[in-house]
């Protein structure tokens, strides 16, 4: 196993200013452990010894800050991850959103992290089933950091292994088979969705019915947590839902008495509270 190399506390801040000066990027939001990890991969491929070289790198290679707030995107994910979660999604939580909205209105689901759009394509084809003999519409906003991530989502191509989790009938109704066991989403789906390149604090939206955000806390501060949980209250409509991580949770969180644990184990929330 290769050592991890030791970045002081003084380089790392030189790092975080140099990235905050070139780009307007605040990494201070993520955990430092997680932080390091990152930097520490990007400073092996480079060659790079010592936290000041790295730092002094960003300098003259600005594709470098690119590459590695980049990589600061978790990209483990695939359709309908966890199942049992969806089920009860689909199930219990997409009938109580029709009894709340007006007629008129258009749903508004953000899924926050999307990484390679896995999750907001689950997303568009539960609602769409489950909608299907109603006149409902909706919209998936979604978001990530990793630009090459979008890209991969926009084009919306999966191996079946990142499927499997998929009823078989609707990966033939919502997919068209490519060669070398590749899927192409289907465009209706694509359409439905719309991705955007943003970080999860800073990304503007307002208005929504439903926000998943999950298995991305976990690699921020408690301070960043705050600022996000806050901005979750802000951004929901009353009584809409919040779908979190399983390792995740409000709990701990001053916010948390205006959010109803409604089904604890699969962590979705209901927003109880102006």
């Amino acid at each position: 196993m290769t050592l991890e190399i030791s970045i002081s506390v003084n380089e790392m801040e030189q790092i975080k200013e140099k990235i905050f000066e070139k780009m307007g990027l605040d990494l201070s939001y993520y955990k430092s452990t997680f932080l390091e990890r990152r930097i520490n991969v990007r400073m092996k491929l480079l060659n790079v010894s010592s936290g000041s070289e790295y730092a002094e790198l960003l300098n003259y290679e600005p594709d470098e800050i690119t590459s590695l707030y980049d990589s600061l995107s978790i990209n483990v994910t695939k359709f309908y991850r966890d199942k049992y979660v969806w089920k009860i999604f689909e199930s219990k939580v997409i009938p109580k959103l029709l009894e709340l909205k007006k007629p008129s209105d258009t749903l508004r689901i953000w899924s926050s992290g999307c990484a390679s759009g896995e999750e907001p394509y689950s997303l568009a084809i539960m609602f769409s089933e489950a909608l299907l003999s109603t006149n409902c519409k909706f919209r998936i906003l979604a978001n990530d950091i990793n630009t090459k991530a979008i890209q991969k989502a926009q084009k919306g191509i999966y191996s079946h292994e990142i499927l499997k989790n998929l009823e078989p009938h609707l990966i033939t109704k919502y997919f068209e088979k490519l060669r070398n066991d590749q899927f192409q989403i289907d465009q209706k789906i694509k359409d439905l969705v719309t991705f955007n390149v943003g970080d999860l604090i800073t990304f503007p939206t307002s208005y929504l019915d439903v926000v998943f955000c999950r298995n991305l806390l976990i690699y921020y501060t408690k301070d960043a947590q705050d600022l996000i949980f806050k901005k979750f209250f802000k951004v929901l409509k009353e009584s809409r839902f919040l779908v979190l991580g399983m390792d995740e949770s409000l709990l701990s969180n001053p916010i948390a008495r205006s959010f109803t644990p409604i089904y604890p184990r699969e962590k979705i929330y209901h927003k109880t509270r102006s």
